[in-house]
């Protein structure tokens, strides 16, 4: 006696098959009732974005257009009405005052176009200014502090640090107490150089930052200045980051550090970069590199006084902060 056994792989395949229908007419349920999912109104995945200036443009196009449509169309109602009035005026008179209203509308149109334009290019500038403005609002106490450690460097121990000096025309040999403690609380006792080190990366970081988010299309001077610093952070921030790691390095039993020192403190006056052993050559690229910072900070703080003076809000801010301002 023999049984049939029944096929439960095909009734699985069966049954999947019949919940499988079940799903899909569901899911095309789901599609055909939610609208704009299929058919010409769906998505265009080859939809490309368009600028905003060219929407711009292409809507004072059509505004132009449709002024011509409709002075085209104005002119031929009236052309219409004289031919009904025909003994008000003659064609003569009709065509030549046409003529001379479309010349007087073409005066006035380009008149106030040119106002216009000159209104937004005003606008333009003055929001360029005042952005520029806000950032420095935000990067001029990094200049400060750039500065206060930037002078505790080229600043020998014994003489006045001048906190806030611009241009400190130094040598060589007035960085030889860089590597002693900051003179700042803030500081906890850390280098002067470390310290210099990261406040210059700081105010790197927020020029950046400036000449990334502002076009400067009137004022490219102050991103000239702006890349000078930019150019010179970057072209000596291997021979800081050598300098700085002076600091813990040693030399067989001797420490980099005091060996550093002395070899600064014996540099003669008419020292070179050429004739400095490689040592002496990060030292004199890190020299060259804050020379070339300072004349970049500068011309930018004469820019952004430049600029705050243009503007009458601003003018009134610098007129109450100018006393307490140290720079030299």
């Amino acid at each position: 006696m023999s049984i049939k056994l029944p096929d439960l792989g095909r009734g699985d395949d069966e049954g999947s098959q019949r919940s499988g229908g079940v799903a899909k007419e569901k899911f095309d349920g789901m599609m055909s009732s939610i609208k704009g999912m299929s058919g010409p109104k769906a998505l265009d995945p080859g939809y490309k974005k368009i600028r905003a200036s060219a929407v711009e443009r292409s809507h004072e196009m059509s505004v132009v257009g449709w002024s011509v449509i409709v002075v085209v169309v104005s002119s031929l109602i009236m052309f219409l009405v004289v031919v009904a009035l025909g003994e008000v005026w003659s064609l003569g008179d009709y065509v030549n005052n046409i003529f001379c209203n479309n010349i007087a509308l073409i005066i006035i149109v380009l008149f106030l176009d040119t106002i216009v334009s000159s209104n937004k290019e005003s606008r333009v500038k003055r929001n360029e200014a005042r952005k520029i403005l806000r950032y420095n609002r935000l990067i001029q106490p990094d200049i400060d502090l750039y500065l206060v450690r930037k002078n505790m460097v080229v600043t020998p121990n014994g003489k006045t640090v001048r906190k806030f000096q611009v241009d400190s025309n130094f040598k060589v040999s007035d960085m030889r107490d860089m590597y002693s403690p900051s003179e700042l609380v803030a500081d906890v006792g850390i280098s002067k150089i470390k310290r210099y080190g990261h406040f210059q990366e700081v105010l790197r970081h927020d020029f950046s930052k400036l000449v990334e988010n502002v076009d400067f299309v009137y004022y490219p001077e102050i991103a000239e200045a702006v890349m000078k610093y930019l150019n010179a952070t970057s072209y000596g921030e291997a021979a800081l980051d050598a300098v700085i790691g002076y600091e813990d390095a040693r030399a067989g039993t001797k420490s980099m550090r005091v060996m550093v020192t002395s070899m600064i403190r014996e540099e003669p006056e008419n020292g070179s970069f050429m004739q400095a052993n490689p040592t002496m050559k990060n030292v004199y690229l890190v020299h060259q590199m804050i020379n070339d910072q300072e004349k970049a900070v500068s011309e930018y703080l004469r820019l952004i006084r430049t600029l705050e003076d243009a503007d009458p809000v601003e003018r009134k801010k610098r007129a109450k902060e100018i006393e307490d301002e140290d720079y030299e």
